[in-house]
């Protein structure tokens, strides 16, 4: 039963594959569907990880990536297909800056055997990401809805930085003790799944 979670994530990072098929099909509802489908999914691992105590090292590492997965290729998608639009290439870049600059940090943690965990700023700009996207994929059907769908985008992409500065701030660059430890709290074990998948 504990691996219910982790399955929930493997299936999500599936629906990527559909989602992104369907996009291409233009078969916006039908998209926007499967993204909610993956956003529920995620809520859902999430609330059976915590309430029943089912978490472990893979689930820490599948739950964040899927996530990730799910919102650089919906984001992939809206960029290839509006590529004549400045909006769009400049928000994919940076949103895929961010990301090359959060594995990089990771990668650097190990080191230290500390793994990020989300707070309210990463969990909001995830949020707020998916409702962006979700809007963007609705401007399909009803055009009208544009403008707001880049104020969001907007708000998230800046929300998505000071999350990852505040990362960098309050994790990777936390004050050390007087013996040379973090006064984090350190998963040596994730931390040594994470070099397993990379070595491997």
């Amino acid at each position: 039963m504990k691996y219910i979670p982790n399955i929930l994530s493997i299936i999500r990072i599936l629906l990527v594959g559909l989602f992104v098929w369907l996009f291409w099909q233009a078969r916006f509802v039908d998209a926007i569907i499967v993204y909610a489908v993956a956003f529920f999914t995620d809520i859902l691992d999430g609330y059976l990880a915590r309430r029943f105590d089912w978490i472990t090292p893979t689930g820490k590492l599948l739950d964040p990536a899927a996530d990730k997965l799910m919102v650089l290729a919906a984001l992939a998608c809206i960029f290839i297909d509006k590529r004549h639009e400045t909006f769009y290439l400049v928000l994919f870049v940076l949103a895929f800056v961010k990301e090359l600059l959060m594995l990089i940090g990771v990668l650097m943690m190990l080191k230290s055997k500390v793994v990020a965990h989300s707070d309210w700023a990463g969990k909001m700009a995830t949020g707020l990401f998916v409702l962006g996207i979700v809007l963007t994929l609705f401007s399909y059907v009803v055009p009208h809805i544009e403008p707001w769908n880049i104020a969001v985008l907007s708000i998230a992409i800046a929300l998505s930085y000071y999350a990852m500065l505040h990362y960098a701030k309050n994790q990777m660059f936390a004050p050390r003790q007087k013996n040379g430890k973090s006064d984090l709290i350190q998963d040596e074990e994730l931390a040594a799944q994470i070099e397993k998948y990379i070595d491997s």
